[in-house]
């Protein structure tokens, strides 16, 4: 609904005298909604709220092949502009969850997303996801109306528009309050490794130190463990003139967890994209520690069936904690 302020303006008596189509044109804008008036500025993380995953046959197919989950997670948005009806904004760092009876399935990717309208509000969702090990595929909602609640989002989006057999998210989230964004830097302990496994011989390359930021937002909390998206991994390796290694730009997000029932365990979990190659999974495994939490130390390794593996040991802290150690901020000096 519009503003009492704007709706005086649109109707004050000095339009009185004006034409009747003038004014009905003037009512019509002013239905607009204050979302399409005024976008954001800058990026914001968004949390997804109750979000579904259906898998399977939809009408007019019968089939009683059907998989039905939740999704958790993280995304972040960017204003794109307008095209003069609409407002555009960027979705990057798609990093989500599904939990499914048999397990739980990653999802990566981005896309775009606009909405507003003359009229009536309309929304449009479009992501190019990658689920589980499928290939990259389009995901789209259609201008469909809806959005008149922005910044929050609530649509659905299918690859084949819910006809026969399709996959479908009905996506809900909204912008993560400031103050449950955490920020951290990495600890001067942090370093970066590569080595060869397998049937490749090599000699290991040199523990480069490795410094930069990620954030952490809380996700759910269950009776043994809490589960926490990483969004906007933001790292630099260090290169080594000594040995010649180069340094690296490392990009990405993830999950982190952390509790138990006895000794405290933890698990990090990331897709990684080390400068420009494709984006590569990590993962620690369920492993002992956790125990100094919030802040954080954890080694996890790339987990593609290839020959050169690289390791991250990550020692990192709350940007406003105090440590006793020195923190760096983005390249290592």
């Amino acid at each position: 609904m519009p503003t009492p302020h704007r709706v005086r303006a649109c109707f004050s008596s000095r339009l009185r005298w004006r034409p009747v189509a003038v004014a009905l044109a003037l009512a019509a804008l002013c239905s607009v909604p204050a979302l399409a008036q005024t976008p954001p500025t800058a990026s914001r993380i968004y949390r997804l709220a109750a979000t579904s995953f259906q898998k399977g046959c939809f009408p007019p197919c019968m089939c009683p092949v059907m998989w039905n989950g939740t999704v958790q997670g993280t995304f972040v948005l960017t204003p794109d502009g307008s095209d003069g009806l609409l407002e555009k904004y960027v979705v990057n760092e798609v990093n989500w969850i599904v939990k499914l009876p048999d397990g739980e399935v990653r999802i990566t990717g981005s896309g775009t997303y606009r909405v507003g309208g003359a009229v009536s509000v309309q929304q449009q969702l479009s992501l190019d996801l990658r689920v589980g090990s499928d290939p990259v595929q389009h995901f789209d909602s259609g201008l469909v109306a809806g959005g008149a609640d922005f910044p929050r989002i609530a649509v659905t989006v299918s690859i084949h528009g819910q006809y026969c057999f399709d996959t479908v998210i009905g996506l809900d989230a909204s912008p993560v309050s400031p103050d449950e964004v955490h920020s951290y830097r990495l600890l001067h302990k942090s370093t970066f490794q590569q080595a060869c496994t397998g049937p490749c011989l090599c000699a290991p390359g040199p523990l480069q130190r490795t410094g930069g930021t990620f954030s952490l937002v809380e996700m759910e909390r269950d009776p043994l463990f809490a589960r926490y998206a990483i969004t906007s991994a933001n790292w630099q390796v260090r290169g080594d003139a000594a040995t010649g290694a180069g340094g690296h730009t490392i990009t990405g997000s993830g999950f982190y967890r952390v509790g138990g029932e006895v000794a405290v365990q933890q698990q990090m979990s990331l897709e990684l994209k080390i400068d420009a190659q494709a984006p590569a999974a990590f993962d620690s495994g369920l492993v002992s520690g956790g125990g100094t939490f919030p802040r954080i130390d954890i080694p996890f390794t790339s987990t593609e069936d290839a020959c050169v593996i690289t390791t991250i040991d990550l020692h990192a802290a709350p940007t406003r904690q105090k440590v006793d150690e020195p923190i760096t901020e983005g390249l290592v000096p």
